[in-house]
């Protein structure tokens, strides 16, 4: 691989979820860390159940709180197995994304997309399920937004894997699955929307440079 090909942000995201879990894991705070910025979705969409409705500042308070753990949340993780399976997804799926979209819009897509993760999951968790006090970690819903790149850049099998997530997540509401496929649904779908807009908007830019020249 050419230097310049180097995947700099997949890499830098795939050192910073290592770090952020080995300290937890070997510090023994790993269950405070999912406590503390894990993201819980009824703090933003039933305040009344969390307690932080009160007053204005409290809500305040939460609003900050909540929207510090969807951000936190994107690099957390339960164990082992967990950061394996995400940061072996990551690796297989990034490298190729970043390297055709460009690392800045990469970073943009995986985080626009984690974002959008967690309040899909938590708008269904919170207003179907019923479940949304329960903690959501994990890189997945980013990198399926990853996967959605891929997916707006042709490779049709990636809504193979969508159909899938669907079924789980049908499943999942059902039964004792800890997986929020939900999420899954969210980043992967943000995924494919920001990256056909940054295509569009590629395309224009060039066709306006082309019609520019003298």
């Amino acid at each position: 691989m050419q230097p310049k090909h180097f995947p700099v942000a997949t890499t830098f995201l795939i050192v910073i979820n290592s770090i952020i879990f080995g300290t937890g894991f070997l510090s023994g705070m790993q269950t405070q860390l999912i406590q503390n910025f894990g993201f819980i979705p009824n703090h933003i969409f039933h305040p009344e159940i969390s307690g932080s409705s009160s007053n204005n500042n409290a809500q305040q308070k939460s609003l900050t709180d909540s929207l510090t753990r969807i951000f936190a949340s994107m690099f957390i993780h339960a164990n082992v197995v967990h950061i394996a399976f995400n940061l072996f997804a990551l690796a297989y799926l990034g490298v190729y994304a970043e390297r055709v979209i460009g690392a800045p819009r990469y970073l943009l897509v995986y985080f626009i997309s984690g974002i959008v993760a967690a309040l899909f999951h938590g708008i269904i968790a919170s207003y179907i399920f019923h479940n949304g006090n329960v903690v959501l970690i994990g890189a997945s819903g980013a990198i399926s937004g990853v996967l959605g790149t891929a997916a707006a850049l042709g490779n049709k099998r990636a809504y193979y894997w969508l159909m899938v997530q669907i079924l789980f997540a049908v499943v999942g509401s059902v039964s004792a699955l800890s997986i929020a496929f939900t999420a899954h649904i969210g980043g992967f779908v943000a995924g494919v929307l920001m990256t056909k807009a940054l295509i569009i908007l590629e395309q224009s830019r060039r066709k306006s440079r082309y019609f520019l020249q003298p």
